[in-house]
């Protein structure tokens, strides 16, 4: 996807998608898919785990493609919900 492509979408740098997975009272996920300002294609997916010691970040993965990128978000987003 080009940058005029992309401006048409109307994907601008910064974040693009949160979502928060509650498993108990002490374990939640957040997952969160970014677009970066380091070129037209850059996109980050981050998974957090939020637990009673604190936060650590789980998966950390870098994307070329809105499309492959909102993909992996979707397929994270159901793996943790399916647990």
């Amino acid at each position: 996807m080009g940058v005029n492509s992309m401006l048409s979408l109307g994907i601008r740098p910064g974040l693009i998608a949160s979502h928060t997975i509650v498993i108990n009272d002490a374990l939640s996920y957040q997952i969160r898919l970014s677009k970066l300002r380091l070129g037209p294609d850059v996109y980050r997916l981050d998974i957090r785990a939020t637990t009673t010691l604190g936060r650590l970040t789980v998966s950390h993965a870098h994307y070329h493609n809105f499309a492959t990128a909102q993909q992996a978000f979707n397929h994270q987003r159901h793996q943790l919900e399916s647990h």
